[in-house]
């Protein structure tokens, strides 16, 4: 299971975050412990929760937009108060 994991909540299922893969591509000696992980605005936070939570990652990054800012505010405090 990865260590690092980079998620992001999609507008669509067509779109892709680019700026986590630049992130990934620049994570050095720890891009092999990184895991992408992409969501879209029809999934629910709690159920996106779960799904980062199962692989118990030490460190998870959002990548927030103006059109996920909302549910991606639930999706922390979801996890903080999971995982804290």
């Amino acid at each position: 299971m990865p260590k690092i994991v980079l998620a992001t909540i999609n507008a669509r299922h067509i779109h892709a975050s680019l700026g986590l893969r630049c992130l990934l591509a620049n994570m050095g000696d720890l891009q092999s412990q990184t895991e992408i992980r992409e969501f879209t605005l029809e999934s629910r936070p709690v159920d996106i929760a779960e799904q980062l939570l199962a692989g118990r990652p030490a460190i998870i990054g959002l990548g927030i937009y103006i059109w996920n800012c909302e549910q991606s505010t639930r999706l922390v405090s979801l996890v903080k108060a999971v995982s804290p």
